[in-house]
């Protein structure tokens, strides 16, 4: 009776240290989740950041061509003119 009862003991003392493992892991998850879901809102942001430098850069580019060949057609044309 004694040997069932001190296994009883120890089982029992296991399934408390589970449950509080399974609790801490269930409070670590949701810890998890929330850091998950503020990194992705982090990269959502830093992705319309991103495209919004690559459209500037873009004009930019652009602008620098058209000055380019508009100063280049001057040239040539003053040159031709004269």
């Amino acid at each position: 009776m004694a040997a069932s009862t001190d296994r009883l003991d120890r089982i029992e003392a296991l399934v408390e240290r589970n449950s509080e493992a399974i609790q801490h892991n269930s409070e670590a998850i949701q810890h998890n989740s929330e850091a998950i879901q503020k990194l992705t809102e982090e990269t959502k942001e830093l992705n319309i950041r991103f495209a919004a430098y690559q459209q500037a850069s873009q004009w930019v580019v652009k602008l620098a061509f058209g000055l380019l060949a508009t100063a280049t057609i001057t040239t040539i044309v003053t040159a031709v003119v004269r």
